[in-house]
């Protein structure tokens, strides 16, 4: 069975290294494949990637920057972005 980010890997799987097949998929997946990625890969590698330089429209790179404060704290993209909304809301107030 063929793994569901196969798709984005077009040049081969052998040889990335994690920051890079996270950074791949930050750049090109689509937004629910992007949360369906393995979290614990998202929080073992997000804080080596700069928001600023990744290949992707400015609202993509607007979600990692929001979301980088409680990926550390979190224990799922759920947990994640709960606690991004949530802040958010607070600030609103």
């Amino acid at each position: 069975m063929q793994n569901a980010f196969d798709k984005y890997f077009w040049d081969g799987k052998e040889g990335f290294s994690g920051e890079f097949r996270l950074r791949r998929i930050i750049e090109y997946a689509s937004f629910s494949d992007l949360i369906k990625y393995p979290f614990d890969e998202v929080k073992k590698y997000i804080n080596r990637l700069n928001p600023d330089r990744l290949w992707t429209g400015e609202e993509r790179k607007r979600f990692i920057r929001l979301l980088l404060p409680y990926i550390e704290k979190s224990e799922s993209w759920e947990e994640a972005v709960f606690a991004m909304v949530d802040r958010a809301g607070q600030d609103s107030v």
